[in-house]
C-alpha cells in the first residue's frame, strides 16, 4: 500500500510541476524576464519607442528561486504555528506574489526611466494592464511550487531529508532554469521581429529593431504571452513535469541502485531520440537558405 500511496503522490506532484512550469514561463513572458529583453532594452536607443514590459534585472533561475524560497520560508514558519495546511499554502504563495509584484514595479520603472535620454516614455497603463497578469501567473507558480515541496517534505515516505525552504529554493532554481532554457526558444521573437525573415536569426546590427505595432494598437507583452501560451508555456510545464515524475517514479519502483540504472537508460534513450529527430529534420529540410 505504501508504494501505491507514494505513486499517487508522485503522479500528483507531476501534475503540479506541469502547472508550475507552464505558468512560470508565461509569467516570465509577460514580464520580459528573459530573451529578448536585451533587445527590448536597446529598442529606444535606435528610435523604437515601445510599450513592452521590461523587468529583466536577473535571470529566471535566480528570480524564481528567490520567490520560491520566500514562499517556502513563510510556509515553514506558519506550519510550526499549526495553521491549516491549505490556508498556509495560500498565504505563503500570496505574500511571495506581493514581493514579486513590487519587484516587477521597481525594475520596470527603473529600466524604462533609464531610457529617458532616448525619449522613451514611462507608460502607466503598461503597469496597470500587465501587473494583474504578472500577479496571477506568479501566484499559481508559487502555490504549485510550495505545494509540490510540501508533499516532498511532509507526505512522501520516505520524505526528502531537507527543510521546506531549501526544497522550495531548489525547485525554484530548477524551474527557472527550465523556463530559461526551454521556454525561451518559443518566446515569441517571431512576433517582435516581424520585419526579419523567419529562421534567419537576429543579427547584432538589428538589436533593438523590434516591431512595436500589433494588429490592434501598440504591441505589448500581453501580445507576447498570448503567443507563448500556445506552445512555449505548455512545453515548459511538460518538461518540468516529466523531470519531477520520472525522478521520483524510478526510485520508488526500482530502488536506489535500480533507479540510477533506469535513469541512465532513460537519459540515453532521450539522447538517441534527439539525434534521430535532428538528423531526420536536417535530411528533410536541409540547412537554412537565405
Amino acid at each position: 500500500m505504501d508504494i501505491i500511496y507514494n505513486l499517487m503522490l508522485v503522479a500528483f506532484m507531476g501534475l503540479l510541476a506541469i502547472i508550475a512550469g507552464m505558468f512560470e514561463d508565461l509569467e516570465s513572458d509577460v514580464a520580459s524576464t528573459s530573451n529578448p529583453n536585451s533587445q527590448v532594452q536597446l529598442a529606444p536607443q535606435v528610435g523604437n519607442l515601445h510599450k513592452l514590459f521590461n523587468r529583466a534585472v536577473s535571470g529566471e533561475p535566480l528570480l524564481v528561486g528567490t520567490m520560491a524560497t520566500i514562499s517556502g520560508a513563510i510556509c515553514y514558519v506558519l506550519l510550526t504555528l499549526d495553521y491549516p495546511v491549505i490556508l498556509v499554502l495560500l498565504i505563503s504563495a500570496g505574500m511571495a506574489t506581493i514581493v514579486q509584484v513590487i519587484f516587477s514595479i521597481s525594475s520596470y520603472m527603473g529600466r524604462i526611466t533609464s531610457q529617458a535620454l532616448y525619449n522613451q516614455p514611462l507608460f502607466l497603463d503598461v503597469l496597470h494592464k500587465h501587473l494583474p497578469i504578472i500577479a496571477a501567473h506568479a501566484f499559481i507558480t508559487l502555490f504549485s511550487i510550495t505545494t509540490l515541496s510540501y508533499i516532498m517534505v511532509y507526505l512522501l515516505n520516505p520524505a526528502v531529508a531537507l527543510t521546506l525552504p531549501v526544497v522550495t529554493m531548489l525547485m525554484g532554481l530548477t524551474l527557472g532554469s527550465i523556463g530559461s532554457a526551454v521556454g525561451d526558444i518559443h518566446y515569441g521573437a517571431e512576433k517582435l521581429y516581424q520585419s526579419s525573415e523567419f529562421g534567419s536569426g537576429i543579427a547584432v546590427s538589428s538589436n533593438g529593431n523590434i516591431t512595436t505595432k500589433s494588429a490592434l494598437g501598440s504591441r505589448s507583452s500581453i501580445d507576447v504571452v498570448n503567443f507563448c501560451s500556445k506552445f512555449g508555456g505548455p512545453i515548459t510545464g511538460l518538461c518540468f513535469g516529466i523531470i519531477i515524475f520520472l525522478n521520483f517514479w524510478i526510485f520508488l519502483v526500482f530502488g536506489i541502485t535500480g533507479g540510477l540504472i533506469v535513469g541512465l537508460m532513460i537519459v540515453l534513450l532521450f539522447l538517441l531520440l534527439n539525434i534521430i529527430l535532428e538528423r531526420k529534420a536536417r535530411l528533410t529540410y536541409g540547412k537554412y537558405e537565405n
